[in-house]
């Protein structure tokens, strides 16, 4: 799977105890923090732009924080809500940017979800704010590419 991110972007990451989670960065990772100390398993490897990460026991939601020479991720690590729910297993994550051109990969009652070469675009369909991974959009609004969309707490893409 690849996320483009987009600077500044809140990344949801659902892992479970039961297998580990890599991740892939274009450059070595400096600094790595998720959730109290021995809840997480977090490893490097190849010239550290390789990141191990594997709960060592139950969680529902944390924090982490992966800090490179030149980026800042911020992971929303969250446990999938059902069994059959989508994990991330293997995750290449690039550099986006905000694109000129989408195509339509996903819609509902509340959103339209667009996607272009490294980024995405979401459509609020309704004449309420929604909230749409911690950030309040009230016409539109451009997020990374790849990355799970959470509308007003629920899981809807990805």
């Amino acid at each position: 799977m690849d996320f483009y991110i987009l600077t500044r972007g809140l990344i949801y990451l659902f892992l479970t105890v039961s297998h580990p989670t890599t991740l892939v960065f274009d450059e070595p990772v400096e600094y790595v923090s998720a959730g109290k100390e021995g809840e997480f398993a977090l490893h490097r490897a190849n010239n550290q732009k390789i990141l191990v990460v594997q709960p060592l026991k139950d969680f529902s939601e944390t924090d982490m924080i992966v800090i490179t020479k030149d980026h800042h991720y911020q992971f929303k690590v969250k446990k999938p809500a059902t069994d059959s729910e989508k994990t991330h297993s293997f995750v290449y994550l690039h550099s986006g940017e905000i694109n000129r051109s989408y195509v339509l990969k996903f819609e509902n009652d509340l959103v339209r979800i667009l996607e272009g070469e490294t980024s995405s675009l979401v459509q609020n369909k309704t004449k309420k704010n929604i909230l749409v991974n911690d950030k309040i959009i009230d016409r539109e609004g451009s997020f990374s590419k790849g990355i799970p969309f959470i509308v007003n707490n629920q899981r809807i893409f990805n």
